[in-house]
């Protein structure tokens, strides 16, 4: 499990120095996340530590909602303030994802689809 902790940090840490490198906007560990993923694309698959380490951290993720409701209650006249705003944008972010999300699915099925008729 030692390794998979370590390939993980070794992750984020490559995508901090890339974001700080590049001087990005998006947060250093989802670079990381992504960096993550194409390796994991290119080795066609994970190994049994990695998969350890991210089932312990995945067991203790409801932890990690206690900060954002803290932020919610700390700032609720920053939200009263912008309400309208924080609905529109969340209302057609949801239909923007649910359509892209739609869109992929059925691509990857009729991709699948023709790969069995072969």
């Amino acid at each position: 499990m030692l390794k998979g902790l370590i390939t993980l940090l070794i992750f984020q840490f490559l995508g901090g120095c890339v974001v700080k490198f590049f001087d990005l906007i998006v947060p250093g560990p989802v670079v990381g996340m992504v960096f993550l993923l194409f390796f994991l694309m290119i080795r066609k698959g994970s190994f049994h530590s990695l998969d350890n380490a991210a089932f312990l951290h995945l067991r203790y993720l409801p932890l990690l909602f206690i900060p954002a409701a803290m932020g919610i209650i700390t700032q609720v006249d920053t939200i009263s303030k912008e309400f309208w705003a924080i609905v529109v944008s969340l209302f057609f972010g949801t239909l923007i994802a649910l359509a892209f999300s739609a869109k992929l699915i059925d691509i990857l099925t009729i991709r699948k689809e023709n790969k069995n008729e072969l």
